[in-house]
């Protein structure tokens, strides 16, 4: 009898362990199940909102623009450029400008069109990244701190900058939205202290004279990051490749060949199989952005493809100031990756054996 007793009591032992590693393996097995079913919705709650960045626009974290207000509550942390350039038609000069005014105390004066390869026959083509760097270097600028750059006519140059900064590697640059009017509308005090030509236009000098060393006139610079700058040779070369999407800053009267190119020796047109967004489609009245959807409305509307799997995209002008504007607004989609074509249109059609085209797209 003794011996039955202790032999059940093994069998039940047996039964319980086995139970319980059961009941374990069934708990571990929901909690597993639970785990992966929260890790998937998490990774498809990741995906949701990467497709909405691309759909709706860059984040406020991404967003290459800050506000008004943003800035003035970070005055005294970033370093700010004006950036103003203006057509030489207009009779103004930005070093005169900003040696009169410009937003605070501690505005420095980014030079879009003399920091540049002088010799080039189009006008304020990117000089080397040695050059770049060395006007940088002038300037006083440093990475650690972000760079917000303005102009004085609301948005126009301060684009071209933010390219030509992000070509040469620096990433953490912003565009104040509506530039130095829409500080001034929002009530806010600007400097208007004594500042000397020379010492404004000393980064230029900077540049060229690294410039005065460097192959140039038959070469073009494409900065540190060669993917965001295309040239004439890749541009025609584009034609039969379809590489490329291209979208052309320009009104639609000088995109069709209507009217007479403000530079002699140009041509009317535009470069075949390109697109047309004139840049002040995308601006208010006041020079501030249009909204992301607007902007994407736009684009797409002139026949852009602007999905995720599309071709890139590179976008010209004129001179390639205003096509700065159009990747600024990319951006600000979520197509990051726009190039510009530095030479724009000045460089492509003054060279009679480039393919050009007339009419709508």
């Amino acid at each position: 009898m003794r011996d039955v007793i202790v032999w059940r009591m093994v069998v039940g032992a047996r039964i319980f362990i086995a139970r319980s590693v059961v009941c374990r393996r069934s708990i571990r097995s929901r909690r597993e199940r639970a785990f992966f079913r929260t890790l998937s919705a998490e990774c498809r709650a990741r995906a949701r909102a990467r497709g909405a960045s691309v759909a709706m626009g860059a984040s406020a974290r991404d967003d290459p623009l800050v506000s008004v207000e943003w800035l003035r509550a970070r005055v005294n942390d970033v370093q700010i450029l004006d950036a103003s350039w203006h057509m030489p038609d207009l009779k103004r000069n930005g070093v005169v400008e900003h040696c009169a005014r410009r937003l605070s105390a501690t505005t420095r004066y980014f030079d879009v069109d003399a920091v540049s390869d002088g010799a080039n026959a189009a006008p304020h083509m990117l000089p080397s990244a040695e050059a770049f760097a060395a006007a940088c270097e002038t300037l006083g600028l440093t990475r650690d701190r972000p760079i917000v750059v303005y102009d004085t006519n609301g948005m126009f140059s301060a684009a071209r900058a933010w390219w030509m900064f992000r070509a040469n590697g620096w990433d953490d640059v912003r565009v104040l939205d509506g530039g130095l009017p829409a500080w001034t509308a929002a009530g806010l005090e600007t400097d208007e202290s004594a500042r000397d030509e020379e010492t404004v236009r000393a980064p230029a000098r900077a540049c060229a004279k690294v410039m005065a060393h460097a192959e140039t006139g038959a070469k073009d610079f494409k900065g540190t990051r060669e993917a965001l700058v295309k040239t004439k040779a890749e541009m025609v070369r584009n034609i039969a490749d379809a590489t490329y999407q291209v979208v052309d800053a320009r009104g639609a009267a000088r995109f069709r060949g209507e009217t007479k190119e403000p530079r002699e020796g140009v041509r009317s047109g535009h470069i075949p199989g390109s697109r047309n967004v004139f840049f002040g489609e995308l601006l208010n009245e006041d020079k501030t952005f249009k909204s992301a959807e607007d902007i994407r409305g736009a684009f797409e509307a002139s026949g852009l493809d602007l999905s995720a799997d599309a071709r890139p995209i590179v976008a010209s002008c004129g001179t390639g100031v205003t096509a700065a504007i159009l990747a600024l607004a990319l951006h600000r989609c979520g197509i990051e990756d726009v190039a510009v074509y530095d030479g724009s249109w000045t460089e492509y059609g003054m060279d009679g054996e480039c393919p050009v085209a007339t009419g709508p797209p």
